[in-house]
């Protein structure tokens, strides 16, 4: 299913511990002064990952980190990306 205006889009943590989270967060709507790739960047930049979930506030330390998966994957991405790749083993 390939859907090109998602209204949510999921978000795999994996951490160095082996533990893995997951979340939806609210794709980007037209007339958003921030795009989903340039929130993906910022965070990228940050000394922390930071969730509002709800009433809650999730910080994880980046060095905690070990991968981030976001699907579907933004329409824009971040400036540093390398597009069109694909899993070829592990």
């Amino acid at each position: 299913m390939n859907n090109t205006n998602p209204s949510a889009v999921t978000m795999v943590v994996r951490l160095v511990d082996g533990s893995v989270k997951r979340f939806q967060i609210p794709a980007e709507k037209e007339g958003d002064e921030l795009t989903l790739a340039s929130r993906i960047e910022r965070a990228l930049q940050a000394q922390d990952l930071a969730l509002e979930l709800g009433v809650q506030l999730l910080v994880i330390p980046k060095h905690s980190i070990l991968t981030v998966e976001v699907t579907p994957a933004p329409a824009k991405l971040p400036a540093t990306a390398i597009r069109d790749g694909r899993i070829i083993g592990g």
